[in-house]
């Protein structure tokens, strides 16, 4: 008969024979600049066997490295590419012929933005590149749109300013290259505003969103054929209390405008679908109304399916919620919550897969100071399909999640993450690093994804709000991540009169005082980024430390 301890060893053994066999490769991503460290970004799929990850290198002063990589779905990095500029940013698309299109945006000390846009084949090598200008000394101050067609053509557009005598000019642009980065064709509008976003049909046409605060809430959606010709201008007005807008366009080429809203006291998700050929509002939907609700992530999958996922904060913790939604009309399908006081996970992005399964990313949490990379699968049914914990030896004061992913020609999960050490006293991360893993397709059943522990529940039948639930009992910041503004809820007025906010190098941006439970920060000078946020109390040592991201 067997004793308890070896039992014990062989239940040991066995978990971690699964673990291994979960985790196929383990990639680890590490520009040894510390404490600055390195910074996993975006991951996109190259060609069957090959993707490329873009990661912030390292942090000389102001001077920001960017590293390209490309590897093999079996985990060799096979290509690197490095781009280093002041204040420096990165953005990567792939598309026709595995070319990687990069758009490097730098900052140099009291000059204008500098935006370069380079075209790199498959083996990472510069094929073209174009520094974006225009004449009569223009000036660009953002460039916010950064789009590729099936074709290849690679779409830009953003605002800045002509001078004007002893003032300025306010106007935006948008720009059509050809796959080799030679201009098609430009516009530029004279009236202040903001290209934000921009989709391309399968015919070619583009629908360009303008959001700009001289006209919050309303949105200006324009449609300019293939050639360049403005063929219609919409004026879209949405919700008052809208405090985010994404988009997206449907399989039928209709155009779904979503995000975040507050309503009083609650708030929610919104979603429109705009007509592809009139450009008028099909439906208006609300969803998930809660006293506190923030929207992750939302995507479409091949067959035209909307899968949404959503934090919902109340009174005994908080939840991740996925749903599927029907882009037909908007009504819900099934939604399941993962209570995060049972499970501890924090899921952030939705990774769709090629077949009947999705996956979502994050990180499970045990504790004010550890994480560990965290994937789920679910089926499109709304069944969940088995969960994969990252392979980090994660311990104590350490921080592991899964950023996003993509998914093998074998449906299996390829994703991205961050690691960082924190010191607990100081309040900041003390060694940062990245990380690219793949996920075998064994299932591991325990936690958040068994269905059948309490709380975890299968809704149906065209659904169309969730229960309202009381908002949490600690603090928590939302949009997260953010764009242009946070809002940090349920502070502790007698506890906390002071925010602060801290980049990941521990320095300080700016703070201010508060004095209530509520508070709303500006965050649109900050750019792209992880950042530390920390209540504090003038009358005595304590303070509260959360996290948030900024997405440019």
């Amino acid at each position: 008969m067997k004793t308890v301890k070896q039992v014990l060893f062989l239940c040991a053994l066995l978990g971690q024979l699964v673990l291994t066999a979960q985790v196929q490769w383990y990639q680890n991503q590490d520009g040894h600049n510390q404490p600055n460290g390195t910074y996993a970004t975006s991951i996109e799929s190259l060609s069957k066997h090959s993707f490329v990850a873009c990661y912030l290198w390292r942090m000389d002063n102001e001077n920001f490295t960017w590293k390209i990589s490309k590897s093999h779905t079996n985990g060799t990095e096979q290509r690197t590419f490095f781009l280093s500029g002041p204040s420096g940013m990165a953005e990567i698309k792939t598309g026709y012929r595995n070319t990687v299109y990069v758009l490097f945006r730098s900052f140099p000390f009291a000059q204008d933005p500098q935006y370069t846009v380079y075209k790199l084949d498959s083996n990472l090598v510069i094929r073209a590149q174009k520094n974006i200008s225009f004449p009569d000394a223009y000036s660009i101050f953002n460039l916010n749109v950064f789009e590729l067609d099936d074709a290849g053509n690679v779409y830009l557009a953003g605002d800045g300013q002509y001078p004007d005598g002893p003032g300025f000019s306010p106007a935006s642009f948008v720009m059509k290259t050809d796959k080799n980065l030679v201009t098609k064709w430009s516009h530029m509008d004279s009236v202040q505003t903001s290209y934000s976003r921009l989709h391309v049909e399968r015919n070619g046409t583009v629908r360009l969103i303008e959001d700009f605060f001289g006209f919050f809430p309303a949105v200006k959606i324009q449609k300019i054929s293939a050639g360049g010709q403005l063929l219609q201008t919409k004026i879209i007005q949405t919700d008052e209390g809208r405090q985010s807008l994404s988009s997206a366009l449907d399989k039928d080429d209709n155009l779904l405008l979503f995000g975040g809203k507050a309503s009083g006291e609650s708030q929610s998700m919104y979603l429109y679908k705009l007509s592809r050929h009139t450009g008028n509002v099909v439906y208006r939907k609300t969803h998930f109304t809660a006293p506190g609700t923030q929207l992750d992530d939302l995507k479409l999958d091949e067959d035209g399916n909307i899968f949404s996922l959503v934090t919902q904060y109340f009174a005994t913790g908080s939840m991740c919620r996925v749903s599927r939604i029907s882009a037909g009309s908007g009504n819900i399908y099934w939604s399941r919550s993962f209570p995060f006081a049972q499970d501890s996970c924090v899921l952030t992005k939705i990774v769709n897969g090629n077949n009947d399964r999705f996956y979502v990313v994050g990180e499970r949490r045990s504790g004010n100071y550890f994480s560990k990379g965290f994937a789920l699968r679910i089926k499109k049914n709304g069944n969940t399909d088995g969960h994969f914990p990252s392979p980090d030896s994660v311990g104590f004061q350490r921080s592991h999640y899964l950023l996003q992913g993509i998914t093998d020609r074998d449906d299996q999960l390829i994703a991205i993450g961050n690691t960082n050490d924190l010191d607990t006293l100081a309040g900041a991360g003390t060694y940062y690093r990245s990380f690219a893993v793949r996920f075998g397709s064994n299932r591991h059943h325990h936690g958040c994804d068994d269905a059948g522990k309490p709380g975890i529940e299968t809704a149906s039948a065209a659904m169309t709000e969730t229960e309202e639930i009381p908002l949490t009992g600690k603090p928590v910041v939302y949009p997260n991540p953010a764009q242009d503004h946070i809002t940090i809820s349920n502070i502790e007025k007698e506890n906390y009169n002071h925010i602060a906010v801290y980049n990941m190098l521990g320095t300080l941006l700016f703070q201010q005082t508060i004095n209530n439970s509520t508070a709303r920060l500006d965050v649109s000078t900050l750019s792209g980024g992880v950042y530390l946020l920390v209540l504090r109390s003038s009358s005595s040592r304590k303070e509260q430390q959360l996290r948030f991201a900024v997405k440019r």
